[in-house]
């Protein structure tokens, strides 16, 4: 019964306490009560019988004094906010007042202050590269961003180099305390150097990126360009014209390589098809195979028959292709040395068959 007697009266002290302090915040109320009747519980089983509550309204008052508030009724002074700029410079200095007391951290603050002036030119390089990158972006050029296009951009350029000159001055003479340092120029200033360091470990991976593809195009080896089928020079041929020992015109030819492969303008690898498709299209006559009978179209038959540039390519316009015109009437006739140094009186003669499709649809010789 006593027990529950002493919690009724410090719930109750707790309560006229409040009152005390009712012209205060509820949060602020809160704050200093907190913990106030755990602590007077704690007291009165110490003290046991001899425990009294104390004047609620002396307490509330020495509650004021600690906390520094002002007395019941007197006008509350209003806390003077300082400016975010002041806070962080207020944190500023206490963060470098802790490093201070640290040896490791004060060596490490007098190796940074020696090299300010570094900083200095390294914060005005990072608002020229800004500055280019956002003028890159909103006029494109040739030239490649980053750090790396910003260096490459100077080369000659008289105006990059005077907007280069002009951020790097600015940067040195702002780290000096000079040219118009009042708060507004040092709010501006706070907020530049808060962006080079943001930018420059961005613009550093950024010129990192670009020294490596360059110097990957500069160790690049040129793929070489391979012209499909037949072409001399890199330059791709159409169309094969042959002539006899006397100068004349072969009407009609078949050509074999080495091996006794059909040779061909078109190459092995393109598959059967009915029309030279590297010609088709780009302005010039297209080159049309011979038909075969029970194979692929032979295209080893010179001078290949061929269509006119702007012909539909139907199946009726390439079954009635005429034969290509030779590009001359006759040509010089070769010396009799080389046309007997060509025949040999020895050779045994080689029997004769008529050509006969192959496996690849191609006239090739069948021996008898």
């Amino acid at each position: 019964m006593t027990t529950t007697t002493v919690h009724d009266d410090i719930r109750a002290f707790a309560a006229a306490v409040r009152s005390h302090l009712d012209d205060l915040p509820v949060d602020e109320v809160d704050d200093l009560l907190d913990g106030l009747e755990a602590d007077l519980s704690d007291q009165a089983a110490e003290a046991g019988e001899h425990f009294e509550t104390p004047d609620a309204a002396a307490y509330a008052a020495e509650l004021r004094s600690a906390a520094g508030l002002p007395e019941r009724g007197a006008p509350r002074t209003a806390r003077k906010r300082e400016p975010l700029l002041k806070q962080v410079e207020d944190g500023w200095r206490e963060v470098g007042e802790v490093i201070q007391r640290n040896p490791v951290g004060a060596w490490m603050l007098d190796l940074f202050g020696a090299l300010r002036p570094v900083w200095w030119l390294v914060r005005g390089a990072t608002w020229y590269v800004c500055l280019y990158l956002l003028v890159w972006i909103v006029v494109p050029s040739s030239v490649s961003g980053g750090l790396l296009g910003a260096i490459l951009a100077l080369g000659g350029n008289a105006v990059a180099w005077a907007v280069l000159l002009a951020a790097v001055t600015l940067s040195v003479q702002w780290g000096r305390g000079r040219w118009l340092p009042g708060n507004g120029v040092r709010i501006l200033r706070s907020f530049l150097t808060i962006g080079a360091v943001l930018a420059l470990p961005i613009l550093a991976g950024l010129f990192a990126q670009g020294v490596g593809l360059a110097l990957n195009r500069a160790n690049a080896v040129p793929e070489p360009y391979v012209v499909s089928g037949l072409s001399v020079d890199g330059s791709r041929i159409r169309n094969i014209f042959a002539f006899d020992a006397e100068g004349n015109p072969i009407p009609v030819v078949q050509l074999f390589d080495q091996d006794g492969t059909p040779l061909t303008t078109v190459g092995r690898d393109q598959g059967p098809q009915t029309i030279d498709g590297y010609f088709y299209g780009g302005g010039g006559p297209v080159p049309v195979p011979y038909p075969v009978p029970g194979g692929n179209d032979a295209w080893n038959i010179f001078p290949l028959r061929e269509l006119p540039a702007g012909s539909w390519m139907t199946p009726n316009d390439i079954a009635n292709a005429e034969p290509t015109d030779f590009p001359f009437s006759r040509v010089q006739s070769l010396p009799e040395d080389v046309v007997k140094s060509a025949t040999k009186t020895d050779q045994t003669p080689l029997p004769t068959a008529m050509p006969q499709p192959n496996a690849d649809g191609q006239l090739g010789a069948v021996t008898p």
